[in-house]
């Protein structure tokens, strides 16, 4: 079985702008779920706060499919790390 941990690239690292003096993570143990802002296709975009600060995240799943679980396993994980999510299994395709 598939978990998240094993999608390639995974976990993504966080996008956006910096200040100087900025803290960055140094790991997905650091940063919590915050909320799922997009899935477009294969597209998964969404947010962690670490140290304050909300940061954005942008994974290329391999397919819409598993786009769509992953977004729906981060939606149920809101508040954990990003790094929990990754011995969680992705669901089978349902009929």
């Amino acid at each position: 079985m598939l978990r998240v941990m094993d999608l390639p690239h995974w976990p993504p690292d966080s996008g956006g702008s910096f200040a100087s003096g900025d803290r960055f993570s140094t790991s997905a143990e650091e940063v919590l779920i915050d909320e799922v802002t997009k899935v477009d296709g294969t597209k998964v975009t969404f947010t962690c706060t670490f140290d304050g600060r909300k940061l954005t995240y942008d994974f290329a799943a391999p397919s819409v499919r598993t786009a769509e679980k992953l977004a729906t396993i981060l939606r149920e994980n809101v508040g954990k790390t990003l790094f929990s999510v990754g011995v969680i299994e992705l669901p089978h395709r349902e009929e």
